[in-house]
């Protein structure tokens, strides 16, 4: 046959004289010999197809091109691999027929050889850093076909094949979103299953297990523990079968809907809080106005509510909508309004139905942050001294939300850790009955401490569909994930249950029922992202997100690195892909598939390091003491009130004399911990203070803002604006991934000027945020009071997210700032598949 021409004339003439035997690997086709850019012609031996010469084409062909699907993954015009050091090989995304002759002149350019030529050593040689990963390691089919190849044509003399099929690849794409083993595994089981269940794929994060040891691409450094391992608690120990978690995940999600409301508003005052908005009449679209003024969103299931004259029908006739939060129950003979905190802070919502969305959030993705709940205007509203000039506002709210929100002054956030060690501080440490001494929380080491108290703690709160994946829970992974006593911690319903004497209802409410809403909340899923996929900037994305070594970059030459891991993305949020979840390099085990447990340092992650620092001694070192401790692990453990006497008393003893729990907090390594990934796209704002208004802002510092306010949505009513965020999903900026956002100056913000803007003239500061930033940080408790704005439009502030307040900087994870543009665009791309 005709050769084709190549630019090495010599290469091709001793190409048509050289006649190789090789051992039956034809394609499969009945094609002769085939000249090729390397002017290698194979032939002779063991031959098929009648007897037709075997070429490196077709060697090529069968044995080396499917492996060229990971390198067509990013080595095509436009996509990741497009810059310098990956244009070398770049192939065609749809003319396959042209990888033979691409892959040589590649070969070319890159010096030629076997060994040292990045095409067989990038993909292959752990020490050398390769965004696609090692998909060719040493002692697979893929690298022994491509140092075949190469070999081949580098000394086409002693160039011999033989047949060589290639591993079979699992997807890049693909994602258990978020639901736990045991969800998946009991599927199609009933309550009455004897089916035992697997090991829980968190209990395999432990310091002493198989699953953590090894030099893998994913680290671990945030250990599960047992809380529930003493002998008083043999009753509240995890399900061990399909059936019991099924009646537990099921007994859950009923008490979570319908009996862990408690009395906290009547009927009345819900229908008639249009009055405290300033308006003189109930307007048609109350229950619209209601959601948009506080924030609570509208339910992702059926909620409705009696109107004016509907109280004697029956619930199926009643024509009012309650949002997510409130809800009709029947106490004894009757339908009394109750309220679920914990929907202030986990009912977000992406999509507003008054504007004709649908919701994004359905009841299988319930528990969503709800970055919308205006705690602010929730005290304004109930505070009976607002219409006071100054004073209106510096005094403390009555409104039960804003007591368990010391300092929150935007909508959007709130301060669960405040509220933990408010607490603390009124209820005894061990019975949970009405102890109240300040002094418990001044207690150090070494006699009485003065340290600022829940006061920057302000955060945005995390999805409930990602427990199952986090071996330890709260942002600073402070305690096992198995400590699940505190999930009741604002589930007393009555208050007289929360403020008793002896505290035996409250421990017996939350003993009763934590395990029933863990059980739900492992049933969960993250919400599917409602646009359409970009595939193949996607698995360019996953091929990036576990394997891009960040640290590699010379921009992140002078970073401190995280500890283990291979400097991935993955390395640090866990792995997903099924490609890198069945990797041994990676997860020591598939069901570790999406758990993260990874703690970084401050300097590591230089994220706004407030909540860190401000994380008081007390709470950090003396949680291990207290009934959410588990102190039953004690051998010398006795139960509360065994000495009246002694049981108020004992809270003020040091802590190495009193019981020592099972689960304390973690105090290895300050830090953040690295959530999963999990229905990412749904949960802006990002980072643990909600600082962050997109996806597209945490890859990229620069795009950051120190004032910025969400797209509001402003209805007027008889004179009286009602404001708040826009949660439509043309407020929703899909390109991006978070909300749509207006950056501001500060003489744009709502308010005074002189209270807005520093006084030197820059961006820093103003007067007012220095000496509250300073009394935050020094004084126990200092954020009860506030200095309030006299501009009457100052009450708007909260509609605006101010990063020069203390705890809401916006810094940190600029490693992820050495990420091309394209690269970016691939791992946001990929971050919507989970």
């Amino acid at each position: 046959m005709q050769g084709r021409g190549i630019t090495d004339l010599t290469f091709r003439l001793m190409g048509l004289t050289l006649i190789l035997l090789v051992a039956g690997c034809n394609d499969g086709s009945s094609r002769g010999a085939v000249q090729n850019p390397g002017g290698v012609s194979l032939g002779g031996g063991s031959h098929q197809g009648g007897g037709q010469p075997q070429s490196a084409e077709a060697f090529f062909a069968r044995s080396v091109q499917p492996g060229l699907a990971n390198c067509r993954i990013c080595h095509v015009p436009g996509a990741s691999a497009d810059q310098e050091g990956g244009r070398a090989l770049m192939l065609s995304k749809t003319e396959l027929d042209t990888d033979y002759q691409k892959l040589y002149a590649a070969w070319e350019t890159l010096g030629k050889g076997v060994d040292n030529n990045r095409l067989l050593a990038m993909p292959s040689d752990p020490a050398l850093a390769h965004a696609g990963s090692k998909p060719w390691p040493p002692s697979s089919q893929s690298y022994v076909a491509m140092k075949t190849l190469l070999s081949c044509w580098d000394s086409p003399s002693t160039c011999v094949f033989s047949d060589i099929v290639q591993e079979e690849q699992l997807p890049l794409l693909g994602s258990k979103r978020a639901r736990h083993l045991w969800a998946s595994y009991c599927e199609g089981e009933d309550a009455n299953s004897s089916k035992l269940l697997p090991p829980d794929p968190r209990t395999l994060i432990q310091k002493s297990s198989p699953a953590v040891q090894g030099d893998r691409a994913v680290h671990f450094n945030g250990w599960w523990e047992d809380c529930h391992k003493s002998k008083w608690l043999v009753d509240e120990r995890p399900a061990t079968t399909c059936g019991e978690y099924i009646r537990r995940r099921d007994e859950g999600k009923r008490f979570l809907l319908d009996e862990l409301a408690g009395d906290a508003i009547t009927l009345d005052n819900f229908r008639n809080s249009w009055q405290d908005w300033g308006l003189n009449q109930r307007p048609e679209n109350f229950d619209e106005l209601y959601t948009l003024r506080y924030g609570l969103n509208r339910a992702p299931f059926d909620n409705p509510y009696p109107l004016p004259g509907e109280e004697s029908k029956d619930r199926s006739q009643w024509s009012g909508e309650l949002p997510l939060g409130l809800r009709m129950v029947e106490r004894g003979n009757k339908w009394v309004l109750a309220s679920t905190a914990c929907y202030t802070c986990h009912g977000g919502q992406i999509g507003d139905p008054y504007a004709g969305d649908d919701q994004l959030i359905g009841l299988q993705n319930l528990g969503l942050g709800n970055n919308n709940y205006d705690v602010v205007m929730a005290a304004h509203d109930g505070n009976p001294f607002k219409e006071v000039p100054i004073a209106g506002g510096a005094i403390p709210a009555i409104d039960p939300n804003a007591l368990f929100n010391v300092g929150i002054k935007q909508r959007g956030q709130n301060n669960a850790v405040g509220a933990f060690e408010f607490l603390n501080t009124i209820l005894d440490l061990d019975s949970l009955g009405i102890n109240p001494n300040p002094l418990k929380t001044m207690k150090g080491d070494s006699g009485a401490q003065d340290v600022s108290h829940p006061l920057a703690h302000t955060q945005d709160t995390p999805p409930w569909w990602n427990m199952g994946s986090r071996p330890r829970k709260f942002f600073d992974a402070g305690v096992s994930n198995d400590s699940t006593r505190i999930i009741m911690a604002a589930g007393p319903g009555e208050f007289s249950l929360l403020f008793s004497q002896d505290g035996k209802g409250y421990r017996e409410r939350v003993e009763e029922w934590d395990h029933h809403l863990e059980a739900f909340f492992l049933s969960l899923e993250s919400p599917e992202y409602p646009k359409p996929i970009d595939t193949a900037l996607a698995e360019q994305g996953a091929v990036l997100f576990h394997s891009k070594d960040l640290w590699a970059e010379e921009g992140n030459a002078d970073r401190p690195r995280p500890a283990g891991g291979n400097g991935s993305c993955a390395s640090c949020h866990g792995a997903y892909s099924p490609r890198y979840v069945h990797d041994d390099n990676f997860l020591a085990d598939p069901a570790l598939e999406g758990v993260a447990s990874h703690i970084s340092e401050l300097d590591v992650i230089g994220t706004d390091p407030a909540r860190s620092d401000m994380l008081t001694p007390t709470l950090r070192r003396g949680w291990d003491t207290t009934f959410w401790g588990y102190p039953e692990a004690d051998p010398k453990y006795q139960p509360p009130n065994s000495n009246p006497l002694e049981e108020p008393l004992n809270d003020l003893y040091p802590d190495d004399m009193r019981y020592q729990g099972a689960c304390g907090w973690q105090k290895e390594i300050i830090g953040y911990q690295a959530p999963p990934l999990y229905g990412v796209w749904a949960t802006a704002p990002y980072f643990h203070n909600g600082s962050v208004p997109t996806l597209e802002a945490v890859l990229d510092s620069s795009k950051r803002d120190a004032i910025w306010q969400r797209q509001l949505q402003v209805e007027e009513v008889n004179g009286v604006r009602i404001k708040g965020f826009d949660q439509s999903l043309n407020a929703f900026d899909f390109e991006q991934v978070g909300w749509k956002y207006t950056a501001l100056a500060c003489s744009e913000m709502p308010g005074s000027d002189q209270l807005n803007c520093s006084p030197s003239g820059d961006e820093g500061p103003s007067m007012q945020q220095i000496v509250q930033n300073f009394l935050n940080s020094t004084l126990s408790w200092a954020g009860l009071v506030t200095i309030q704005d006299p501009d009457p439009a100052g009450i708007d502030k909260r509609l605006v997210y101010d990063t020069r307040i203390l705890g809401n900087g916006n810094q940190g994870h600029e490693f992820s700032d050495v990420l091309t543009d394209t690269e970016r665009r691939a791992i946001i791309e990929y971050l919507k598949t989970l």
